[in-house]
């Protein structure tokens, strides 16, 4: 046993520094925000009618499906299963995005930086 980490120390340290990691979406937070760039570049390459279905890794990112939707470009990183809501981010660069979906999904978007926004959806 370590003097400097005796072992229920150490346990400790390590589920704290894991819980911290993968709490609050923190860690796909950051390797979203460090992808924009990338992010940007197919969201100005994605036509109208194209769908990006299923796991695409852009940049640090894995998303699991990217879509236009009118002047927007969701990059959902979630939602797939039957009981999650989808939720990702928005490339917006013409407006601010609002609720303006199918009257029964309500869609929140939360400003990131400069045309990208946190985006979900509730049904």
């Amino acid at each position: 046993m370590s003097r400097l980490f005796p072992g229920g120390v150490r346990i400790l340290a390590i589920g704290v520094a894991l819980a911290l990691s993968t709490s609050c979406g923190y860690v796909e937070q950051q390797r979203v925000t460090r992808s924009f760039a990338e992010m940007e570049q197919v969201a100005r390459a994605i036509a109208p009618d194209d769908l990006i279905d299923g796991p695409r890794t852009v940049g640090d990112a894995e998303f699991q499906a990217i879509y236009r939707e009118g002047d927007r470009v969701h990059f959902q990183l979630g939602g797939n299963g039957p009981s999650v809501d989808p939720y990702g981010y928005v490339w917006s660069p013409s407006r601010v995005p609002v609720d303006d979906s199918h009257p029964s999904i309500a869609s929140s978007f939360k400003h990131v930086q400069g045309h990208w926004y946190r985006w979900n959806d509730s049904y």
